[in-house]
Formats: C-alpha cells, structure tokens, sequence
C-alpha cells in the first residue's frame, strides 16, 4: 500500500535533488536540467491539484491557499520554460516551490497525518502518479 505523503515528499525531494544539480551545472546541462525541472513541478503541481488538496476539506484544511500558491509558481513556471537559459528565472521558480513545498511538509502534514486512513493515502498515491504522469 502506498503512501501519498511519502509519495509526494519523493517527488519533493527530487525537485530538490535536480536543483542542486543544476546549480552545479553549466552551458547545455544547466539548461537541460532546467527544462526537466520545469517539467517536474508542472507535472507535480497538477497531480497535487488533482489528488489530495481535491480532499482537504476533509483534513480541515483549505486547499485555496496552495491552489494560489501553485497559480503563482506555474506563472513562474511559464516565465521559466520561456527562459531555460536565464538563471535567475529558473532559480526564483524552483526557490518558491521550494519554500512552498517545505510549508506543506510542516505545517500541513502534521494535520493530514491524523486525519488520513492507510486506505485513503493509498487511494490519494495512486491518483497523484497518475495525474502526474498525465500532466507529464
């Protein structure tokens, strides 16, 4: 059985992972790497979208707030795509999923935790991959 908070912080992470890659990197890398990022936090916004924050309410929690929160780094996202090349675009895109993601880990986790079945983050996993993958 999955977990989906588990899940998620995977996804967390490797976003995490790539952008330390990418700060290292340099010329084509650099920009191959901010493609792929761009895609992973496209891809993970929209599963997030379609899986758990569509149950939040039921955590006692708005999911309003990480929906304006997602709107403003797709934005950022888009500025991005536009600018692979352009280092400070792509570093404010992924530092503000960043930050956002690290706000859902600590404060909103906590929450959910207690209030989500084992059943229930497994059926939240396996809909977050599959919109990830339909996002991708």
């Amino acid at each position: 059985m999955s977990d989906v908070l588990a899940t998620i912080k995977a996804d967390h992470d490797n976003v995490k992972s790539l952008f330390g890659k990418y700060k290292a990197a340099s010329g084509s890398e650099k920009v191959t790497l901010a493609t792929t990022l761009i895609a992973e936090i496209k891809a993970h916004s929209a599963a997030e979208d379609a899986s758990i924050y569509a149950d939040y309410s039921k955590f006692g929690l708005n999911a309003a707030s990480n929906k304006q929160e997602h709107a403003e780094i797709n934005k950022l996202v888009a500025d991005a795509a536009s600018a692979a090349s352009n280092d400070a675009v792509v570093t404010k895109a992924v530092t503000t999923f960043i930050a956002h993601s690290d706000e859902e880990e600590s404060q909103q986790w906590p929450v959910i935790k207690t209030k989500l079945s084992a059943s229930e983050s497994s059926t939240l996993a396996t809909q977050f991959v599959s919109a990830k993958k339909s996002a991708a």
